[in-house]
């Protein structure tokens, strides 16, 4: 029988973070408070001139490489 070892595709967490930016949301950014530019009249570093930041979310999905275990070959059930 194979020893488990961490998995490789979720570094033995049993799962995988997805993230995405949510489509049409977005916060007033802080760095410039929305106007886009600096106080020296450049590009706001933190929104690239926009003066808006995009709302991301984060969504954890079970591993499907070791089904959620954590470990690969999955151990068998006893």
């Amino acid at each position: 029988m194979p020893t488990a070892k961490p998995c490789e595709r979720c570094s033995g967490r049993g799962w995988i973070e997805l993230r995405c930016t949510k489509p049409d949301e977005a916060t007033v950014c802080s760095g410039c408070n929305g106007s886009g530019t600096s106080p020296s009249g450049r590009p706001c570093w933190a929104c690239q001139g926009t003066g808006r930041i995009e709302t991301r979310t984060v969504a954890r999905q079970k591993c499907q490489v070791c089904d959620g275990a954590g470990v690969f070959p999955i151990p068998e059930a006893m």
